[in-house]
This record gives structure tokens, C-alpha cells and sequence, in this order.
């Protein structure tokens, strides 16, 4: 749904309800090419909060929200001082530098709003990142944004980053191991650092027992920038407490996409989160890749998009589901230019409720020219809790 407030802000989202959990919503705000940042700032501010009002949203349902940014040595301070950012610390806030199609500034924000019970939230702010643990009837989301760690390489970052992870949750009676469902993680210069986060979760993973035999993390590995130019590695992530391992299963569409250990890197190609009266979708970054773990239609920017998606579609036929089920869809490019060239696939294969946020982020491999990931949700029944 559009609920534009400005004609230089498009602000949209999405929702899932039902007569049982909490409803869910899903907000895409993207501003216009003819802003200044510091003009996109305000107007965002005014668009997000109009919009939110109008919804029935406020800041205690506030969960996480990653904001977009073009040049984050820049604009980051500035951005710190904003009223938007002063709003959006009401819940987990990641900030990071791939540029937006559209305009200086978008965001993805994500809110949870209960009928039925008082959800308790705790915000935790400090140098490493910042964290929202929110305590529901059922279960315990903890969100952590911008995790960094300290090291002159990005295997050394990438493992004090999980173990930091890990202590935290600890601290919530919780573990990577049995709660961590979903990893976004950010490389800068990502051609020259991601084997060095890709050796070292692998060899983490292995320690604390996530391997091919019981599962592995569904999780995006991206190029994307920290205003601090020594941070190599960050980590947004999503874990989930009071969860039962049956409750996490893993997506899979082998006849598309190999398994990713099958070329050494350890993460899960989707995960569906089952709860009782719906499921969880999260569609890890997906890219034109065949069942040999092969790169398909190399140097063809539209081939690739219509392979990624064909791809993000048979992990959700496995799971009957759909693109229709997709709250949002983000869209890497390793060239920026090349969205121009996609827009008219982009439009004929995803639908119209499926708002899309194009970014620029160079993927793993040089040869994939784009990268796609979500959520989606779709109605569920077991014995299974309802959500939160």
C-alpha cells in the first residue's frame, strides 16, 4: 500500500495480520534524485512520521530499520544529529553506505504492532552496534545493528564479531547456535575482504556445531561501508528466542541452485520460520546461479534478473508460496547504471504490492551483476506458538 505524504518522498508498505498473533509491517521509503541530504533528511522525517500516524504505528511498535546511505564518511554525523535518526533509535538502527537508486537517503523500517498482548521492548545503544530485544507472550525477537569488531583483517573482524554476538545473547539466555535465523553482512572492498569472512564464519560455524548436517543461517554477504574506513566487516542480525529447533527449516530449490557449502561458504539459501499461525520466509541474497553452483548468463544484466528471480521463486514453490507472500524486495547492483536496463522486467515479474529497494552493492563473485533478497509470510497452522 502507498501512502505518500510528500511529493518528494514515496513511502510504502506492506502488512500481515490475522486474528490470532501480532500484525506486522514492513515500510519502504525512498526520496527524490532533486534532494539534498540534508532536504531528504527533513522531508523523510515529516513523510515517515505522517505515515506511520496514518497506519496506527508509533515508537513503541518500532522494531529495526536500516537506512541507505551514498557517502557515509560524509553524511553520517549529519545524519546522527537528524530528527529521523533520533526517531528511528526507538528501535535497532543500521546505517550503511550503498547507494540508493533513488535519491540520497531510503530506508526499510519494520514494525510490530499486538492486539492481544503487551509487547516489552529494551533498546541498548553503544559503540559496537545497538540492540533491541522485545519480549512478546510467545517468543523474544532480538534485533543487533551494526556489529563491528576490532582487527586488521576481515577474518579476524568477522570471528570477534560472532563471538560478541554470541556473549550477548547469552546474556538473553540465548545462543547463535539455537537462535540466530538471519545475518546481513556488510564488506568493505568486498572483491578483496569476503574469503576472509567466508573462511571464518565457516570455521566459527564449525566450533559451535552448524554444519551442512543440522543447518546453517540464512544471511546476505554484500559489499557496503561503515563511516569508520578500518571497519572491513559489519553485521546486522535477527535471533529468535524461545524457538524450537523444528520450528526452523531449511529452504532449498537444488534443481535451480546448489546447496552453498557445495562451493565452501556456509549460509542458508532461505529459512522458514514456522509459528503457529504463520510463517516466516527469509529469503537469504540470491543471485543468477545454476545447480552446479555456476554463475549464469555472465556479463548479461537482464538474463541475470530474470534467472534471480526465477531462482527466489523456486525456493518459495517449495514452501507454497509465492512472490505474492514477499513483504519487500532489496535489489543489489554492482553497477548502478544497470538498473535502467531491468526496470521493465523488474515490473512485468514482481508484483505491484512488492515494493522494491534498489541499491548499489557489488555481490560476492565479480560476475554476478545483481543480488536479490526478502521476507515473506504467509498463513500457517501447527502446534507451534503464535508469533511473538
Amino acid at each position: 500500500m502507498n501512502v505518500q505524504t510528500k511529493d518528494t518522498i514515496d513511502v510504502n508498505y506492506s502488512t500481515y495480520t490475522n486474528d490470532f498473533g501480532c500484525a506486522e509491517y514492513y515500510l519502504v521509503c525512498k526520496t527524490s534524485d532533486e534532494l539534498t541530504y540534508e532536504d531528504a533528511l527533513d522531508d523523510l522525517y515529516d513523510a515517515y512520521m505522517e505515515s506511520v500516524a496514518e497506519i496506527g504505528l508509533d515508537e513503541t511498535t518500532l522494531q529495526f530499520t536500516r537506512i541507505y546511505v551514498s557517502d557515509i564518511s560524509n553524511e553520517y554525523r549529519r545524519l546522527r544529529s537528524s530528527r529521523l535518526y533520533k526517531y528511528l533509535c526507538n528501535g535497532a538502527v543500521s546505517v550503511i553506505e550503498q547507494s540508493p537508486i533513488f535519491g540520497p537517503v531510503s530506508i526499510l523500517s519494520y514494525h510490530m504492532k499486538s492486539e492481544f498482548s503487551f509487547l516489552n521492548k529494551s533498546v541498548c545503544t553503544s559503540h559496537n552496534g545497538n540492540v533491541l530485544l522485545t519480549e512478546g507472550l510467545n517468543y523474544r525477537l532480538l534485533w543487533s545493528a551494526g556489529n563491528i569488531s576490532g582487527g586488521n583483517n576481515s577474518a579476524v573482524q568477522t570471528d570477534g564479531i560472532f563471538s560478541k554476538l554470541d556473549m550477548m545473547l547469552n546474556r538473553s539466555a540465548m545462543s547463535v547456535r539455537e537462535n540466530t535465523i538471519r545475518t546481513w553482512i556488510y564488506v568493505r572492498d568486498v572483491d578483496n575482504n569476503y574469503q576472509g569472512m567466508v573462511d571464518s564464519r565457516k570455521d566459527y560455524f564449525s566450533k559451535i556445531g552448524l554444519t551442512d548436517k543440522t543447518r546453517y543461517i540464512a544471511s546476505t554477504g554484500i559489499e557496503g561501508k561503515m563511516a569508520d574506513t578500518k571497519t572491513l566487516v559489519t553485521m546486522d542480525s535477527l535471533s529468535i528466542g524461545n524457538i524450537r529447533e523444528s520450528q526452523i527449516v531449511r529452504m532449498e530449490a537444488l534443481s535451480h541452485m546448489s546447496s552453498t557449502i557445495q562451493y565452501g561458504v556456509t549460509f542458508e539459501r532461505g529459512t522458514q520460520i514456522r509459528f503457529g499461525d504463520r510463517s516466516h520466509l527469509h529469503i537469504s541474497g540470491t543471485a543468477s546461479i545454476d545447480s552446479t553452483g555456476a554463475i549464469v548468463h555472465e556479463y548479461d544484466i537482464r538474463q541475470q534478473t530474470m534467472r534471480t528471480i526465477d531462482n527466489i521463486e523456486a525456493l518459495l514453490s517449495k514452501h507454497n508460496a509465492s512472490l505474492d507472500c514477499m513483504m519487500y524486495l532489496l535489489i543489489y547492483l554492482r553497477n548502478r547504471k544497470h538498473y535502467q536496463c531491468i526496470g521493465d522486467i523488474l515490473t512485468s515479474r514482481i508484483p505491484q504490492h512488492v515494493h522494491c529497494i534498489p541499491v548499489e552493492g557489488a555481490v560476492c563473485r565479480p560476475g554476478w551483476l545483481i543480488e536479490m533478497e526478502g521476507v515473506g509470510i504467509t498463513n500457517d497452522s501447527t502446534e507451534f506458538p503464535a508469533f511473538m
